[in-house]
């Protein structure tokens, strides 16, 4: 097992079971859920009203040598600051999973030859995630362009080719949050996204213009729309068509198709997703 630490600097630091800093144990990478309960009077028992995942703490001991300590210490104290998120890569293989992390405290200890330096990490978002990401593309460009090259008229450069309906596969039990691209070469009016098997549309009520992007995030904590033109971003949350519906990657397989009122030939669409995981 070996877990790699990056701060907001890009910096990383190793931990294993090698020097200078050996983990001695590491806890908090296990499911921790809060399941609520209700009682009537005379009742046997509670009724189960609901589940949420808690904030996931991650503790950290770790030895160091007595003659590596303070060097080893101020290293930590330099490397992790505090309001900064960082990210935690959990290697176990095969598993290899990330996690985002605010340090909560590094408490140093111990007076003997091995002296230990605990260090306590706040993960606002429980969840797991696999390093790579998945792209579903809705609508691609084909090259047409062949050699030798023979210019008959017309001429095209490339092609587009609309699929309508993609797949995206979620083999974990966690719901995959989606960031779902808009591009318009042309005028599009009111684009939008449907989950054929749970009969869902997420919908924005807008008219876009050749060159436009709409950006849609749909994870926990992070439900927004953004239309990005020209290098500006502008936030435009409120032209979701009401009631809003954030599409997520349940579990199995997950049939998306893109449509338009008006220009979906000029519409393309792409949808990346991240595996998820309730513990390492």
């Amino acid at each position: 097992m070996k877990i790699i630490c990056e701060n907001a600097r890009g910096e990383q630091i190793p931990f294993g079971w090698f020097p200078p800093l050996w983990i001695n144990s590491i806890t908090g990478l296990g499911a921790d859920y809060d399941v609520t309960t209700s009682k009537n009077s005379g009742q046997d028992g509670e009724n189960y009203t609901g589940a949420t995942a808690s904030k996931r703490n991650i503790v950290l001991t770790l030895d160091v040598r007595k003659a590596d300590y303070v060097k080893q210490r101020d290293r930590l104290y330099s490397f992790f600051q505090p309001r900064s998120e960082g990210t935690l890569y959990f290697y176990d293989d095969p598993i290899v999973r990330k996690i985002a992390y605010y340090v909560e405290s590094i408490e140093p200890s111990g007076e003997d030859i091995l002296k230990s330096i605990v260090i306590s990490f706040i993960c606002p978002d429980p969840k797991f995630y696999a390093l790579s990401d998945n792209l579903t593309e809705l609508a691609t460009w084909e090259g047409l362009i062949e050699w030798p090259l023979e210019i008959i008229a017309p001429f095209e450069v490339t092609r587009k080719v609309n699929s309508l309906i993609g797949n995206v596969v979620n083999p974990s039990a966690v719901p995959m949050g989606l960031t779902v691209t808009f591009r318009a070469s042309g005028t599009v009016v009111n684009p939008s996204l449907y989950d054929v098997n749970r009969q869902l549309l997420m919908q924005v009520n807008t008219t876009m213009h050749a060159g436009d992007q709409i950006v849609i995030t749909t994870g926990d904590g992070n439900k927004r729309v953004k239309l990005i033109f020209g290098g500006v971003t502008t936030n435009i949350n409120n032209l979701m068509a009401y009631p809003p519906h954030w599409l997520q990657a349940q579990q199995g397989d997950n049939l998306y198709r893109y449509n338009a009122d008006e220009g979906i030939d000029n519409l393309s669409v792409s949808i990346v997703s991240t595996e998820a995981f309730w513990g390492a």
